[in-house]
């Protein structure tokens, strides 16, 4: 049986990890970062490569391989970090960021409902030169991995906020 797949999104972010292409609707993404150099606190969660200072708020940057449960991807320069539109804010670290393009290149092919655990991939997205797995934002973290997320991120910010003692 098919999974329930309304419409394809009309504007995609994809970008590549491990050599293979994935996408999120532009909606859920709210900008693309460079990779940078992240604080690293000690007893990090393994699915958290740091934090990141995005210009005085602390983002929790989380790795895609790990949370997709594929072996650890060694990321480079041209790595980008994707800001999701939640609050608080998380970063998700990516390989690089293709494109951001229009959904009409793209055919919307759905999976069966036993090809993706907790509804964590949308569909395959195809194309003429390319295809990619569709990833469904809100179905990649359980509920109460979000909200260990914010308390995470609300001591992260706290400590962000601390003067420095010389």
């Amino acid at each position: 049986m098919s999974a329930a797949i309304p419409s394809i999104p009309q504007t995609l972010v994809t970008f590549r990890l491990g050599g293979e292409g994935f996408a999120l609707p532009v909606d859920d993404v709210r900008e693309v970062v460079p990779i940078a150099l992240l604080a690293r606190p000690p007893h990090l969660p393994p699915m958290i490569e740091g934090i990141l200072n995005l210009r005085g708020v602390a983002v929790p940057v989380l790795r895609l391989d790990r949370l997709l449960g594929r072996a650890d991807i060694a990321f480079g320069l041209e790595a980008s970090i994707l800001i999701m539109r939640d609050q608080p804010p998380l970063g998700l670290l990516v390989g690089p960021v293709d494109a951001v393009s229009g959904a009409e290149r793209f055919q919307l092919m759905p999976l069966e409902a036993d090809q993706s655990f907790n509804g964590l991939l949308a569909g395959e997205l195809i194309s003429p030169n390319t295809s990619a797995h569709l990833l469904s934002w809100p179905n990649l973290l359980l509920e109460a991995e979000r909200a260990r997320l914010a308390e995470f991120c609300a001591r992260a910010q706290t400590r962000l906020a601390e003067p420095w003692e010389a």
